[in-house]
C-alpha cells in the first residue's frame, strides 16, 4: 500500500498536466484557424457556427485558465460575435457577451492597466477597451456604464503608443467612439470623433468597412450630419469586396449599413 500511495497521489497531477497539454495543443489549432473564420463570405454560416467555437474556448480555458492566447481569442470572439450578430436583435444578450469578452481580456492583462501596459499587453488591452466601448454604446442609459466613459481615452492613447495599427487602426475607432458617446457638456465632440474615424480609415484600415460603419453610426449621428451618414453607408453598400481576413467583417458591414440606412428618418 505504501508503494501505491505515491502513484495514487500522482494520478490527479498527471491528469491535470495532460489536460493542460491537450488544451494548449488544441488552443494552438484554434488560434491558427481563426483567419479562416474571418475570411468567410457567408455571415449566416458564421453566426450559426461560431457559438460552438466560443464554447470550445471556454472548455479549453477551464483546463488552462492562464493561456493568454486563448484568453485574447475568447475576448475577441465574444466581443466580435456580439457586435456582428447580436446588438440589433438582442442588445441585452450582446451586453452579456461584451462583459464576457471584457472579462477574458482582463484576465489576459494580469493586472496591467492603461498606465502600466507594455508592448506584450497591447492586444488584451485593445479587446478589453473595445468590448467596454461597445458595451457603453448600447447601455448609455446605465449610470455605471456612463461613468466608465473617461477610461476609454487613456487606454486608446496607450494603444496608439504600443501598437497603433493593430486590428485595422481600431484604436482610432475607440477614440472616435469616446468623443461620440461622451455628451458635449462633458467634453464630447462629434467633430473630434470624425477626425479619429477618418484616421482609422487610413493605411491598414482602408478596406475595413466596419470602421466606416461605426463612423456613420456614431460620429455622423452625434453631429446630426445626415449627408455624411448617407454617404458613408452608401459607400459601404456599394463597395466591391475582396477575399481575405476582412471578408467576414466587410460582409457584415454591408448588411448592417443597409439596415442602418433604412432608419435614417428615425435618427435625423
Amino acid at each position: 500500500m505504501k508503494k501505491l500511495l505515491p502513484l495514487i497521489l500522482a494520478l490527479p497531477l498527471a491528469a491535470c498536466t495532460l489536460n493542460k497539454t491537450a488544451a494548449r495543443v488544441t488552443s494552438g489549432v484554434v488560434d491558427a484557424g481563426l483567419p479562416a473564420v474571418f475570411s468567410q463570405s457567408d455571415p449566416q454560416y458564421v453566426k450559426e457556427a461560431l457559438p460552438a467555437n466560443l464554447q470550445l474556448m471556454e472548455i479549453l480555458l477551464a483546463s488552462d485558465p492562464q493561456n493568454k492566447a486563448m484568453l485574447v481569442n475568447a475576448a475577441q470572439g465574444f466581443c466580435g460575435y456580439a457586435f456582428m450578430f447580436l446588438e440589433e436583435e438582442s442588445p441585452e444578450r450582446a451586453s452579456v457577451f461584451y462583459l464576457k469578452g471584457q472579462g477574458y481580456a482582463e484576465r489576459a492583462l494580469k493586472g496591467a492597466t492603461a498606465e502600466t501596459a507594455k508592448k506584450k499587453d497591447a492586444h488584451p488591452l485593445f479587446w478589453h477597451t473595445f468590448c467596454k466601448a461597445l458595451y457603453m454604446n448600447i447601455n448609455r442609459d446605465k449610470p455605471e456604464a456612463v461613468a466608465e466613459i473617461p477610461t476609454l481615452e487613456p487606454a486608446a492613447l496607450k494603444l496608439l503608443e504600443l501598437d497603433p495599427g493593430y486590428y485595422y487602426n481600431a484604436a482610432e475607432d475607440i477614440l472616435g467612439a469616446y468623443h461620440a458617446i461622451r455628451p458635449r457638456m462633458l467634453g464630447g465632440s462629434p467633430e473630434k470623433a470624425a477626425e479619429h474615424f477618418e484616421k482609422a480609415l487610413k493605411g491598414p484600415g482602408a478596406d475595413f468597412l466596419l470602421s466606416k460603419y461605426l463612423y456613420a453610426k456614431m460620429a455622423a449621428v452625434a453631429a446630426q450630419d445626415a449627408d455624411l451618414f448617407e454617404r458613408l453607408l452608401n459607400e459601404i453598400i456599394s463597395a466591391e469586396l475582396k477575399d481575405g481576413d476582412t471578408r467576414l467583417a466587410n460582409e457584415v458591414a454591408k448588411q448592417k449599413a443597409q439596415r442602418l440606412l433604412e432608419k435614417k428618418d428615425e435618427l435625423f
